[in-house]
């Protein structure tokens, strides 16, 4: 998919620079950034700290962007604050300090509670700082790639993501399961992944223009089936971490013309990061303002209807859902629904059946013998 050039030395191709042009308009900005591009970065992390204030002292702090709440550290350059018992205990959560850019969108939300799906969830950090931004009453982690929702899972067992459930559906199937249910959808949507080169991880043809339009026509089938879910007056955030205008502001454009409905909302902490590119308010962390490899976000809402509009419960909303994992609060208050005893009694009665031929090629093995 990516030109020969590109693979011999990608932070010298011609489809890097062309980026560039497309998004700044003066030659002194395209130079920076390519040369933040060029000289890389040695990765930043960000510490999330999921229950009460931080725990001074265990390990060394860096400056800190002005978007991190007060529960969020900067981890000084050396550390490595995932080698901590607090880590193994489920008290913190590392990210990578972009992505705490895009989650500081969830900042301009000013109502707590109700239920947040993480369409694209792996491994699950966006939707875990979301719980800890909004306090819902619970989280649904989707993950359409099955063998994905093993670290998910991980990471909402070891982080106690309490209330949760952990499904994978592609987003076309959940849009028309759990319609119009979530006060929050993220799409942390997959993408060229360009920032990654910053990284030295391997992005192959992230820059070509191939690979850029396949990822935007993705991420639009993503958007338009994942709007169904946003409930009158919730939120959509989308986030990315690449550069390309198509996968960014473009797509944030599109959606808001297909979806009218919907309003991209201003983030006040985020002010300073704004996007030139485009009328809509959305948010751009750039690799030569020396804060991170890089991010996109928006965060967008629908508009709450003018009839009384009954919100769905956590129950409602575990209840229409096939899930590959509950978590243990899940697991205790709620009897499965009717679908899922006619699910689990076919499952058995296959099961039985199974062990039935099983038996049956046993005894005709030892007639045999």
């Amino acid at each position: 998919m990516s030109s020969a050039s590109e693979n011999s030395s990608p932070k010298l191709s011609k489809n890097i620079e062309k980026v560039a042009r497309s998004l700044f308009a003066d030659a002194e900005t395209q130079q920076a950034f390519l040369r933040a591009v060029e000289q890389g970065e040695s990765g930043v992390t960000g510490v999330v700290w999921l229950y009460g204030d931080p725990q001074p002292g265990i390990f060394a702090t860096g400056a800190r962007p002005e978007w991190l709440p007060a529960w969020i550290d900067v981890a000084a350059e050396g550390e490595r604050p995932g080698k901590l018992p607090a880590h193994e205990q489920g008290e913190l959560y590392c990210m990578d300090l972009s992505s705490t850019f895009a989650c500081a969108a969830l900042s301009a939300i000013p109502e707590q509670g109700g239920v947040i799906v993480d369409v694209c969830a792996s491994p699950g950090g966006k939707g875990i700082v979301a719980r800890r931004y909004l306090q819902p009453g619970l989280v649904v982690g989707n993950e359409v790639i099955g063998k994905r929702t093993a670290q998910l899972i991980s990471n909402y067992k070891r982080c106690r993501i309490d209330p949760s459930v952990v499904t994978s559906l592609d987003p076309e199937n959940l849009g028309s399961e759990i319609p119009q249910s979530a006060d929050l959808v993220i799409v942390d949507a997959p993408c060229s992944g360009q920032s990654l080169l910053l990284k030295g991880m391997a992005a192959p043809g992230a820059f070509h223009p191939a690979t850029i339009g396949m990822n935007e026509r993705r991420q639009r089938r993503i958007l338009a089936h994942s709007q169904k879910v946003v409930a009158p007056g919730g939120y959509l955030l989308y986030a990315t971490c690449t550069f390309s205008r198509e996968e960014n502001e473009d797509n944030v454009e599109w959606f808001l013309k297909t979806f009218p409905e919907f309003s991209a909302v201003e983030v006040p902490v985020l002010e300073g990061y704004r996007s030139h590119i485009g009328e809509a308010s959305t948010y751009r962390l750039l690799p030569h303002q020396g804060k991170g490899a890089g991010a996109f976000c928006a965060l967008l809402r629908r508009q709450p209807t003018e009839g009384r509009f009954e919100r769905q419960s956590p129950d409602s909303v575990t209840a229409k859902l096939r899930t590959a994992w509950r978590s243990p609060t899940l697991f205790v208050s709620r009897a499965p629904s009717s679908s899922e005893r006619r699910e689990r009694k076919h499952d058995d009665k296959k099961k039985r059946a199974a062990k039935y031929e099983r038996h049956k090629t046993k005894q005709m093995l030892r007639r045999l013998e």
